[in-house]
C-alpha cells in the first residue's frame, strides 16, 4: 500500500537508491572505512531515543545546532524586515499607480515571485530556529513539534521559485516584446499556484500514506529514512531541486550575463557591466544548497560508513544563511530586473 501510496510522485521512481549515490560522495564518509556502502537499505530504529544519547552527550554537537538556530534567527530578521517593507512599499505604489498592471507600476510579475520566495526563506529559518528545544533540553521528543518543524523545513524549500524568478528574469530580460504585461502577470500567478499545490501535494501525500514520514532524524527533524519510500523522495521532494534550481539559475542567468557583458564591451556600457557582476545569485544559492545537500544523502540508512558530524553543522549553517545572503544579493542589482 504504502508503495504504490508513494508511486503518485512518478518521479520519484526515478531516483536511484540513496545507498548508490553514496558511493558517489566517498570522499565524504570516515576515512578509517575501507569497504563501500552495501545497497540493503535496512529499515531504520524508529526508537525516538535512539539518537538522543548522541546528542545529549556531546556538547560541540549541540552547540554546533544552536548556531544553526542563531544564524536562521539573523536570515528570518533579514527576510522579515524586507518583505514588510516592501509589501508597504508596493501598497503605497499600488494605490499611487492604480494597480499592478500599469506600465510604471513596481507590482511586476518578477517582483511578486521575490517577495513570495522571501516569504519561503522566513519558514526556512523558523524550522531552523525550531532547533534551540533540542539543544537546551539535550534530546530530540518527536510529537507534534518535531512534525511542525520538518514540515516547516520543507515548506520552506524555494527551489521552484528560484526557477520561476530565473525564467521569468530570462524571458523579460533576453526578450523584452516576448510577453505583453497582462501575459506576465498570468504566467507569474500560473507558477505561484503550480508551485504551491505541488509542495502542497508533496507533503500531504507520502506524510498520510507513509509511516514515519517525519520524525526525529537525529540533529533534528525532518523527512526520516524509515523505508525505501522515505528514503527516495527524501532525494525527489527536496535534493533533485536544489540541483535543478541550481543547474537552470547558471546557464539562465549565465546566458544574461553573458549577453550584458558583450554589450558592456561594444558599446562602453559600465552600467552593464556593473550588473553583470552582481549576477552572483546561482553561485550563492550553489554554495548554500549543495554542502547540505551532500552531507544529508551521504548520511542516509545504509550500511557502512558515514559521513563525520563535522561536516554537518557547516553544510546546515550555509542552507540556515540563506535568506540573509538572499537579501543582500537582491538589494544592490533590484534595478536591474525591475525588482520593488
Amino acid at each position: 500500500m504504502y508503495k504504490s501510496s508513494a508511486s503518485c510522485f512518478f518521479f520519484a521512481n526515478f531516483i536511484p537508491e540513496p545507498c548508490y549515490i553514496q558511493k558517489l560522495l566517498a570522499p565524504l564518509h570516515t576515512i578509517n572505512s575501507a569497504h563501500e556502502p552495501s545497497c540493503s537499505l535496512p529499515m531504520a530504529n524508529l526508537d525516538p531515543n535512539n539518537w538522543n544519547p548522541s546528542l545529549q552527550d556531546n556538547f560541540a554537537l549541540r552547540a554546533g545546532i544552536l548556531l544553526v538556530a542563531e544564524v536562521a534567527s539573523v536570515s528570518f530578521i533579514a527576510v522579515t524586515v524586507l518583505f514588510v517593507i516592501s509589501i508597504r512599499h508596493a501598497i503605497k505604489h499600488y494605490r499611487l499607480y492604480g494597480g499592478w498592471g500599469a506600465e510604471d507600476s513596481p507590482l511586476q510579475p518578477v517582483s511578486v515571485l521575490f517577495l513570495i520566495a522571501i516569504f519561503m526563506d522566513s519558514i526556512q529559518a523558523m524550522g531552523n530556529i525550531l532547533n534551540a528545544r533540542w539543544t537546551f533540553n539535550g534530546k530530540i521528543t518527536e510529537g507534534s513539534y518535531c512534525t511542525t518543524q520538518a514540515i516547516l523545513k520543507q515548506i520552506g524549500d524555494d527551489a521552484w521559485f528560484t526557477i520561476a524568478i530565473a525564467v521569468m528574469t530570462f524571458v523579460q530580460t533576453m526578450f523584452p516584446g516576448r510577453l505583453n504585461r497582462s501575459q506576465a502577470r498570468r504566467l507569474a500567478i500560473a507558477m505561484i499556484i503550480l508551485i504551491f499545490l505541488f509542495l502542497f501535494l508533496m507533503i500531504i501525500i507520502p506524510a498520510t500514506t507513509l509511516p514515519h514520514y517525519y520524525g526525529n532524524t537525529g540533529p533534528w527533524c525532518w523527512i526520516t529514512d524509515a523505508n525505501r519510500e522515505a528514503s527516495r523522495l527524501k532525494i525527489a521532494s527536496e535534493y533533485a531541486y536544489f540541483w535543478l534550481a541550481a543547474a537552470i539559475s547558471f546557464v539562465l542567468y549565465g546566458i544574461i550575463v553573458v549577453n550584458w557583458l558583450r554589450e558592456a564591451t561594444a558599446k562602453g556600457d559600465r552600467r552593464r557591466l556593473r550588473q553583470a557582476i552582481s549576477m552572483g545569485y546561482p553561485i550563492a544559492y550553489t554554495v548554500e544548497v549543495f554542502p547540505i545537500s551532500l552531507v544529508s544523502i551521504s548520511s542516509m540508512e545504509c550500511e557502512g560508513p558515514k559521513p563525520q558530524r563535522g561536516f554537518l553543522i557547516p553544510a546546515a549553517t550555509c542552507i540556515a544563511s540563506s535568506g540573509a545572503v538572499n537579501v543582500l544579493l537582491w538589494l544592490p542589482h533590484r534595478p536591474a530586473i525591475r525588482i520593488l
